[in-house]
């Protein structure tokens, strides 16, 4: 899973135009016991983050002014000792949990479901585990609903999960949501004050996020990512004012679409503090300027320099962001797909010359 579904309560001190995380989301693994066809993390590697290293930044995070957590993968539950040391180091610093995203069939039996979830409890976890529940992941309703069922009665919180679904609409793609809501003997309905929908049972009540289509795209090979409407500018204050670590320790600036991209890096734990990594963003040719002045402005340069650059108008940051990325249009940036390289933190141009790539 490339995407972590913050909760949008998250904390913001200020609004100062420029990169200013507060947020941190470790992805232990990137390992993971499905294989999804709209997923953009690469689930084959090997590498899960060292837990000391982790800790460690955690610490340097926190005197940095992060104060939310979450955790995202891979499936997170398959590294349970990461969840459960991390998880009880940040609980005592003070952290505020927001989410594990989980697939929720990862567990061989219910025991070792109750027992995962019981080490993660005892640790001191008090955020959501987000459900994802759609097409994409399978249809194994009976083990979600034991998941659910089993994370209330460990937690005894009745809002404990929250599901999370991809689909072309926030209306479309809700049927293996309504088959969990039947096994559960639950209602969905559509909460106008919320904006969402809501399953509700007698012990739990669920949140459904709707993730956009732009993974859908990928998974379909569908072109209506190009919806005929520019995004509305939000300096990347839904997604991004974050630092996400995957598994080899290397950040990235958001949890969107296109952080899995190289591109996208700004720093290694194992190198830097979270300083460091602070600064290093700022000074991103790409970063940089997305949190300074907007994916807008990216948009405008793209445009300026060639008019045809882009197939259309896109309501989606996250799929712009990851377009111009993967095909080389932001200026100062190595191109060519993901996985390429990343900026290397050097003079604007040097990382070009050092990846053998031409000047834009």
């Amino acid at each position: 899973m490339s995407l972590s579904h913050r909760q949008s309560d998250r904390p913001v001190r200020r609004r100062t135009r420029t990169f200013r995380p507060n947020y941190l989301s470790f992805a232990g693994t990137y390992q993971c016991n499905l294989a999804c066809p709209h997923c953009c993390v690469p689930i084959e590697w090997p590498d899960r983050l060292d837990i000391a290293t982790a800790v460690r930044f955690l610490e340097d995070a926190r005197r940095h002014g992060v104060e939310t957590l979450g955790f995202t993968g891979g499936e997170p539950f398959l590294y349970p000792e990461f969840l459960s040391a991390v998880t009880r180091r940040a609980a005592a610093l003070g952290f505020r949990f927001d989410k594990v995203v989980t697939n929720g069939v990862w567990f061989s039996d219910a025991t070792h479901l109750r027992r995962t979830l019981q080490d993660l409890h005892a640790a001191g976890y008090t955020g959501k585990l987000g459900l994802s529940v759609d097409k994409f992941h399978g249809i194994r309703t009976a083990d979600l609903a034991l998941f659910c069922r089993t994370a209330f009665e460990v937690f005894r919180r009745d809002n404990v999960v929250s599901l999370s679904y991809a689909s072309r609409r926030p209306d479309a793609g809700l049927e293996p949501v309504r088959a969990l809501a039947a096994e559960l003997d639950a209602v969905i309905d559509w909460s106008p004050l919320l904006n969402r929908y809501l399953l509700v049972s007698r012990a739990l009540t669920m949140t459904l996020n709707w993730n956009h289509l732009a993974p859908v795209e990928r998974a379909e090979q569908l072109d209506g990512a190009w919806d005929g409407v520019w995004f509305e500018e939000d300096y990347c204050e839904g997604p991004g004012q974050a630092l996400i670590v995957n598994p080899k320790g290397e950040v990235k600036p958001c949890c969107g679409f296109a952080s899995d991209l190289d591109q996208l890096t700004i720093g290694n734990i194992h190198e830097h503090t979270a300083a460091e990594i602070v600064k290093r963003a700022r000074k991103h040719p790409y970063v940089g300027k997305v949190f300074r002045e907007g994916l807008t402005a990216i948009r405008d340069e793209i445009l300026a320099r060639d008019p045809d650059a882009l197939p259309g108008k896109t309501s989606n940051h996250c799929y712009f962001c990851w377009y111009a990325l993967t095909r080389g249009l932001a200026s100062g940036v190595p191109g060519g797909g993901g996985q390429v390289g990343a900026w290397t933190g050097t003079r604007p141009g040097a990382e070009l010359i050092q990846l053998g790539l031409p000047k834009r």
